[in-house]
């Protein structure tokens, strides 16, 4: 059997095909009260990553679509700040998460700059930032070119790409000139945005962004949001039309993106009691009518 047949029997595995049910011999029973597509997120943020370390982290129940935010420091790097929030996105295609996402964030730093935070905002850089992303092909060579398909499939569908925003401004009220850059990620059915501050009299403009960037980097796989509830079974929808060779590249895309969303049937399963171990977590609630589907 062609390597891409065994992995898209595995591939169906992961998943369950969600069809309409019917209750036979029941007339009048009541529907039973859909599971909210994400019950609980549990946002983890490790306490060491690598250099860097912990240092807070924030979250207010009463405005829980805000997210929480978590501070890290690097070690022999006081002049810098590095901070990220997490909030909920919902399930959209990763380039929709991105513009939508950006247009937010310049929005806020607009609205900062009308209300005395800063002065002399200047934009310097905004381009695409891609993370590294998992090897996916194991040990073995592609028998064919659809496995060569599949393979890159899953690939493209698993790189988590954001944007980086470079910029400078003066810090009011004493009017302090900062380097402050800027990352946005969508993953895991919520934003991850990273800001990073800094005096322009401590520390280089090229220091300042290789320090950014290697923050990104290492931060971003390493913070997750598990995701609990309905979410966790998956509707593949397959063209009964294609032929095996593009149901295959479909199942294999889809399954991809759904992994990514990291959903699952309990905290348990999702391995949260464990983590709080190493790791600050932050759970947020939600009902059926706060997060559905779309």
């Amino acid at each position: 059997m062609p390597n891409v047949y065994r992995l898209f029997s595995a591939c169906t595995l992961l998943v369950v095909i969600c069809v309409p049910c019917t209750a036979i011999g029941k007339k009048k029973d009541a529907p039973a009260e859909a599971r909210p597509y994400v019950e609980t997120s549990y946002l983890i943020a490790p306490r060491q990553v690598g250099d860097f370390e912990l240092q807070g982290s924030s979250f207010d129940p009463g405005q829980k679509f805000d997210g929480a935010g978590f501070r890290y420091a690097l070690k022999d790097h006081q002049e810098t700040r590095v901070d990220i929030y997490v909030y909920p996105a919902g399930r959209m295609s990763p380039a929709e998460a991105i513009d939508s996402g950006i247009r937010d964030l310049r929005a806020s730093l607009k609205y900062a700059a009308e209300h005395g935070t800063y002065s002399r905002l200047q934009e310097l850089r905004d381009d695409p930032f891609p993370l590294d992303a998992a090897d996916t092909r194991g040990s073995e060579t592609p028998a064919n070119d659809l496995d060569a398909q599949v393979i890159q499939a899953i690939a493209q569908a698993e790189q988590v790409t954001g944007r980086r925003l470079q910029m400078q401004l003066n810090l009011l009220p004493r009017d302090w000139p900062m380097y402050s850059n800027g990352y946005l990620f969508y993953k895991q059915l919520y934003y991850f945005k990273l800001r990073a501050s800094a005096a322009q009299e401590r520390i280089s403009q090229e220091q300042f962004n290789a320090l950014t960037d290697q923050a990104a980097r290492i931060l971003i796989p390493a913070l997750q949001v598990a995701n609990v509830g309905g979410c966790k079974d998956a509707t593949i929808y397959l063209d009964p039309a294609a032929s095996p060779e593009q149901g295959a590249l479909a199942l294999a895309t889809q399954v991809s993106l759904h992994k990514g969303y990291n959903c699952h049937g309990s905290a348990e399963e999702a391995g949260i009691p464990a983590r709080r171990a190493d790791s600050a977590v932050v759970e947020i609630p939600f009902t059926a009518a706060e997060w559905k589907s779309r």
